[in-house]
């Protein structure tokens, strides 16, 4: 009698079990389908990107570029780095021109001669096409020069560096004369480069290799100041007797 009711008693429990057991189970399995072929964000609550227009109208950004966005009609423009070469190289070609003798001068030219000193040289100023021409005869019997020479607009010089100038002086030696406004006796002068016969040159007057001078002797003066200059002359006094011709075809300040 006991026995029968422990084995009984054993059976009930183990079925208690195995219900138990079973319906936990169960719960799992459908808890698990229901995510099955789900994505996160639906988990999450969030209605998920499922179609290819979906895909293209998405606010997802990089940059100002939209993803999904057709770029291929769009053109980027690179704009160019400005290295410090570059910038060497354009402030080197950086000029305005002074003169050019086209058409009407920009500027009035003259000329000057020894005879302000009692002298016998005789030279003119004519234009030629496009072409300033300082010619005549230099006598160096009491005095020895002559030159062509220009006023300046006021500062033109100002923020420049050098003069730059394509000119042919036939193989006699000019100089070029700044006059400075502080002291009219005062020119800052340089020599022109020396050119072989009758041949076109292009030279660079340097502000900075001027010396101060009174005909054409140097003395101690202030240095050059481009603000204070106010003249420009091409002077022949090279102590040859004779004809000379000079041909200008521009003249340029330069930084």
């Amino acid at each position: 009698m006991n026995k029968i009711f422990v084995s009984r008693a054993c059976a009930g429990v183990l079925v208690v079990l195995v219900l138990v057991f079973g319906s936990r189970t169960s719960l799992e399995e459908k808890e698990e389908g229901s995510f099955v072929g789900k994505t996160s964000s639906e988990v999450a609550g969030v209605e998920p990107i499922t179609t290819e227009s979906d895909i293209e109208t998405a606010e997802v950004t990089e940059g100002d570029i939209v993803i999904g966005e057709d770029i291929s009609d769009r053109t980027v423009e690179i704009q160019p780095v400005e290295t410090q070469s570059t910038i060497l190289a354009r402030s080197e070609i950086e000029c305005l021109i002074i003169d050019d003798f086209a058409g009407e001068s920009s500027l009035r030219w003259f000329t000057v001669n020894d005879g302000v000193m009692g002298g016998l040289s005789q030279g003119a100023v004519s234009y030629e096409g496009d072409t300033l021409v300082h010619a005549g005869v230099l006598n160096t019997n009491g005095g020895g020069f002559s030159y062509a020479g220009a006023r300046l607009p006021e500062d033109i010089l100002v923020g420049y560096s050098r003069l730059q100038i394509r000119l042919n002086t036939n193989g006699r030696q000019y100089a070029l004369n700044f006059g400075d406004e502080r002291n009219w006796r005062i020119s800052h002068q340089a020599e022109i480069p020396l050119g072989l016969g009758d041949s076109w040159q292009e030279v660079f007057v340097e502000f900075d290799q001027t010396v101060p001078t009174v005909f054409s002797r140097q003395v101690e003066s202030d240095p050059f100041d481009a603000g204070a200059i106010d003249e420009l002359n091409f002077i022949l006094g090279d102590g040859l007797d004779g004809p000379f011709r000079m041909e200008v075809d521009w003249i340029k300040t330069c930084v």
